[in-house]
């Protein structure tokens, strides 16, 4: 039950920031009314056969990647804010330290660990998740961020 809440709250994560499609094949899937012969999950493209070179950046990660390097408020924004609360003042799902009262260095620290995966207890997948695309220039806007709060 430990490794599943995780997994369950990483997927419904990462599943709320791609609302719109991409591909006009995507519409025209959507559009055909399904027949009672063929399942729905036949008529929909799994990602795992879609080539690499084809596979389009969600809203998500293009939010995350256009943001200023320095501007720690917005990645606390789209990346943290749910989880932790607007303030850092909430333990994450009940789990996680109140980031509120970590320093600069802890913050930094505790981000690079998650990258690396060498740091975290119970949260340490679904932060992982979170973390793995961020540049250190991001990490360190967030870690000058968060301790103002």
């Amino acid at each position: 039950m430990k490794l599943l809440l995780p997994v369950v709250c990483s997927i419904l994560l990462i599943g709320c920031g791609n609302s719109t499609k991409n591909s006009t094949s995507d519409t025209q899937q959507v559009s055909q009314p399904q027949t009672a012969e063929a399942p729905a999950i036949s008529e929909k493209t799994t990602t795992a056969s879609i080539p690499a070179s084809e596979i389009k950046p969600t809203q998500e990660t293009v939010a995350v990647s256009s943001t200023s390097e320095t501007d720690g408020g917005a990645l606390f924004s789209q990346k943290c804010a749910a989880c932790h609360g607007n303030k850092a003042e909430k333990s994450a799902l009940g789990k996680s330290q109140i980031i509120a009262d970590f320093t600069e260095k802890q913050i930094k620290d505790a981000l690079q660990g998650y990258q690396a995966g060498s740091y975290g207890k119970e949260m340490k997948g679904l932060m992982q998740g979170q973390v793995k695309l961020l540049t250190p220039e991001q990490i360190n806007a967030l870690a000058k961020h968060i301790p103002t709060l």
